[in-house]
């Protein structure tokens, strides 16, 4: 039998966190920041100063891959960890660790003289949204008004892209002097820790009735989840060689401004704005819901997977021209974060019994295609060399398009949840306190199953 969670009505207060009267700008602000700082700058920047690791520590495309890699690997554990410890103790502490995370991470790379200090440093600050961005969705439940909820967190998380569009400006005023630059980010992370240690409520959740049953494997694994998988894994795959490697196939090339400026630009500067523009472009993805209530999300998920596609092939293509680089950066900016929240909405459709944990693994999934990608593409630039690769990487790009649901989707409504002996349902480590994995969009339902409910107390309440 499935056990159930009722309303439980201890106020916020008691277990000292924010009430729901919070107003969204209270909890936008550090949010914000907060995955800007994670994501945008401890996670992503690794592949804009890509070229400056390879001159400072004369690293083999080979090794370079790798260390991405190991970023990402450091993501789901980290991730892991986080999804857990904020069902027990509230949002506030694995996200004050995540920032916590970037600032030592970042001010290690900004101080290293070593190889070896590299790689720490990249795999700790790597692992700083792992930490942060799961308990987010948490923290919006908790503070923030239902009417009110989408939309804080849609801004929340269109701070990657706000982060991205910051490092770039960054990059260009260090120049050669790039610690500058990271010394600069762990100044911003700290920030950003301290203002969400004020801000974020903590005490074990104990909210919206939520089911609480075993791990089943075959409920994550069954027909209708198989594509979305498969999906997601090849999204991690192609989307982490543009992450990583983009940079160093534009300055590879010589001068970037050809057809775009009136006068030349460098490679390194053209690299810089390069980076600027997937940040503007990705605030597009904010309008990923738009899109799915007007085009469906097969659609809609076939043309971003193309625009993904056009943005590899075109760096594959003329890495050395101007208007070239800046279509590129533009549609990949513009669709990445699009395709993510389409994967978000098909699988809230899959695992309707169970949203937030089917969201969380679909994003996992993700992840260990972004793990995997860079040091298999480090592997093989040597022999075919980065170009190639980002042909192999386009053509993996495309099978999503193969993939995509054949049903007509157009939001997120989910159908009716499954009864209480149904066998597919699952939950990951500390889901009965924690039922908020997935973002605010994705649990704006309770689920109950019908029948006898019983009252459960939180590990710490």
């Amino acid at each position: 039998m499935i056990e159930t969670q009722t309303q439980d009505h201890t106020t916020e207060q008691e277990r000292g966190g924010a009430g729901r009267a919070a107003s969204p700008l209270y909890l936008i602000g550090p949010g914000l920041m907060i995955v800007a700082v994670t994501y945008g700058l401890a996670r992503y920047s690794f592949g804009l100063f890509l070229p400056d690791f390879q001159t400072a520590y004369g690293l083999s495309h080979e090794w370079l891959g790798l260390l991405a890699s190991a970023s990402y690997g450091g993501y789901v554990l980290a991730a892991l960890y986080a999804s857990w410890v904020s069902g027990l103790h509230g949002p506030r502490l694995p996200v004050v660790i995540g920032g916590v995370s970037a600032m030592i991470g970042m001010l290690i790379i900004s101080l290293t003289d070593t190889v070896w200090g590299l790689a720490v440093g990249v795999i700790i600050a790597g692992a700083s949204p792992g930490f942060s961005y799961p308990p987010l969705s948490d923290a919006v439940m908790r503070m923030i008004q239902a009417k009110h909820q989408n939309r804080t967190y849609t801004i929340i998380n269109s701070g990657t892209s706000f982060g991205v569009m910051l490092a770039g400006p960054l990059a260009l005023f260090a120049g050669a002097e790039w610690r500058y630059a990271w010394f600069g980010f762990a100044i911003l992370a700290m920030v950003a820790a301290l203002w969400n240690a004020r801000v974020m409520p903590t005490g074990a959740f104990q909210g919206s009735v939520c089911q609480v049953p075993k791990i089943r494997w075959r409920w994550l694994v069954n027909p209708r989840s198989r594509s979305l998988m498969a999906a997601a894994l090849f999204l991690g795959l192609a989307t982490s060689v543009y992450w990583t490697f983009a940079v160093d196939l534009i300055v590879g090339t010589g001068a970037a401004g050809q057809g775009v400026f009136p006068f030349a630009l460098s490679a390194e500067t053209g690299g810089r704005i390069f980076w600027v523009l997937i940040g503007l472009s990705g605030i597009l993805g904010a309008f990923t819901g738009e899109a799915v209530s007007v085009m469906g999300l097969r659609r809609a998920l076939i043309f971003v997977q193309f625009a993904i596609a056009g943005a590899l092939a075109l760096l594959a293509l003329a890495p050395h021209d101007g208007v070239a680089i800046a279509g590129s950066a533009i549609l990949f900016g513009a669709t990445f974060i699009a395709a993510t929240a389409l994967l978000g909405v098909w699988s809230v459709r899959v695992f309707h019994d169970r949203p937030s944990a089917g969201f969380g693994a679909t994003f996992l999934v993700i992840t260990v295609g972004q793990m995997i990608s860079p040091a298999l593409a480090g592997w093989l630039v040597d022999g075919y060399g980065l170009t190639m690769v980002f042909w192999i990487a386009a053509v993996l790009a495309l099978v999503p398009v193969l993939l995509a649901p054949r049903e007509h989707i157009d939001s997120m409504q989910a159908p009716t949840p499954a009864g209480p002996e149904d066998d597919r349902v699952v939950e990951f480590p500390g889901a009965k306190e924690h039922h908020a994995a997935a973002p605010a969009e994705t649990v704006g339902w309770p689920v109950q199953a019908p029948g006898r409910a019983r009252k459960k107390k939180g590990l710490m309440g």
